[in-house]
């Protein structure tokens, strides 16, 4: 039927949709109005607060307070949770249901650790994920977009259950544990603040790439750029995600910028370090970068190396609370690629503002956004390699009035004194040379 609504979605699509979510806001009314029709399924009234009925006051609290426990009481919450079930008063769907879901769907990726994950407190390193731990990370859109195709990767709870799922009629059958939610290990949770993890960006960049020439992608790839925000550019502290989308070395030219790059071979990588500010800025007014070009970035000689080097760091330069991290990793368009490792100070907001309208201290200088005459003065995954979203008109002027060198002018602002001579220091000790 050329004028059904299949064939227009076929056209208007270009392909077969893979969901509900897929179709237009009309066709999604139309559809569940049929759906709801065909299933019997009348209008209800909405479950109510101050039903006396405890089992509607549970479904009114999840509604409405989405994530907390049910009056603040875990154990009531569950209680009330099972016991609805078992009444047949309360109806759970599913977590393979839910992640059916348009906004919800993602692809997995496994990959197993090969070096520890540390933080570093005032009180010293903690080791958060031990080496030879199986990790599983979960694909999917970024709800709140700011670069070309924004996706994000969360780590995959109850991967463990997912490894031993059996096949049913429908398809893969879940265990009880995993389609609740119910929490078996509090403590395997990896929180996004202070824990810059290098291996997960590097496993994703390798895995989610093509690993050839830019001239040989085929129709539909393309390259990706992975990273993690550090704490300044992070909204979302308890749950650990990186962020990816389209890009490669081409696409940002802060990636392109070198010094004096030279072959390592213990590393099996080209390695840069880079000063970003101004032109004409003197090195010690200016931002670092370590730049490694690679064909391989999993080689465990590379993550030991950049693990042991942010470990060093902290340890040296006073520890989470006053230095951070920016890690990028992308293709290099040329068969390989090029993995940006940037040491940034924990930046301190000033006033009441939300963050996109305050100004903001370094700590470690002294100099403070509005001194130094920046409308931005943030380093993270969009905001490093030129991707903001714009608030304010003041800001809007000024990058458009220059944008390179208003970039160049962040990096400056977020420099760590003492950096480079930390990083020639422990790359001298284990007789590497810059």
């Amino acid at each position: 039927d050329p004028d059904g609504r299949c064939f227009r979605t076929l056209r208007e699509r270009g392909c077969i949709i893979a969901g509900f979510g897929q179709l237009g806001a009309a066709d999604q009314k139309v559809v569940a109005s049929e759906a709801r029709r065909l299933l019997g399924i009348g209008e209800s009234p909405p479950a109510r607060p101050d039903a006396e009925d405890v089992f509607e006051r549970l479904v009114a609290w999840c509604r409405d307070q989405p994530g907390e426990f049910f009056d603040g009481d875990k154990s009531r919450h569950l209680e009330a949770k099972v016991a609805g079930l078992l009444a047949g008063k309360v109806i759970i769907i599913k977590r393979s249901c839910m992640e059916r879901f348009t906004l919800a769907r993602y692809f997995p990726l496994s990959w197993q650790r090969t070096q520890p994950l540390y933080g570093v407190s005032a009180a010293g390193p903690v080791r958060i994920r031990p080496p030879e731990m199986l990790e599983a990370s979960h694909v999917r859109a970024n709800e709140c977009p700011y670069a070309p195709l924004h996706g994000m990767s969360l780590s995959g709870g109850a991967y463990y259950d997912c490894i031993s799922q059996k096949k049913g009629r429908n398809g893969l059958l879940c265990s009880l544990l995993h389609e609740l939610q119910w929490v078996r290990d509090p403590s395997a949770n990896v929180e996004n603040w202070f824990l810059t993890d290098i291996e997960k960006i590097l496993q994703e960049a390798w895995q989610l790439n093509p690993h050839g020439r830019k001239d040989m992608m085929l129709p539909g790839e393309m390259f990706v750029n992975v990273g993690q925000n550090p704490k300044v550019g992070s909204s979302i502290r308890e749950t650990q995600h990186t962020q990816l989308c389209e890009g490669s070395l081409s696409s940002y030219p802060i990636l392109g910028i070198t010094s004096q790059p030279r072959f390592c071979a213990a590393l099996g990588a080209t390695i840069d370090l880079v000063s970003v500010g101004p032109e004409g800025a003197n090195a010690e007014q200016c931002g670092i970068l370590l730049r490694l070009e690679t064909d391989t970035p999993t080689r465990p000689e590379i993550l030991e190396f950049l693990v042991s080097l942010r470990l060093h760091l902290l340890q040296r330069l006073g520890g989470g609370d006053c230095l951070d991290f920016l890690v990028l990793a992308t293709a290099n368009e040329r068969g390989g690629f090029t993995v940006l490792f940037a040491p940034i100070p924990q930046l301190a907001k000033l006033g009441d503002e939300k963050p996109d309208f305050a100004d903001w201290a370094n700590p470690m200088t002294g100099e403070s956004s509005q001194s130094c005459g920046l409308q931005e003065s943030r380093v993270d995954f969009g905001k490093g390699v030129g991707h903001f979203l714009v608030a304010k008109p003041a800001l809007r002027a000024q990058i458009l009035a220059g944008g390179e060198d208003f970039l160049r002018r962040i990096w400056a602002f977020n420099r760590v004194p003492g950096t480079r001579e930390a990083i020639e220091g422990f790359v001298s000790e284990r007789g590497l040379t810059l």
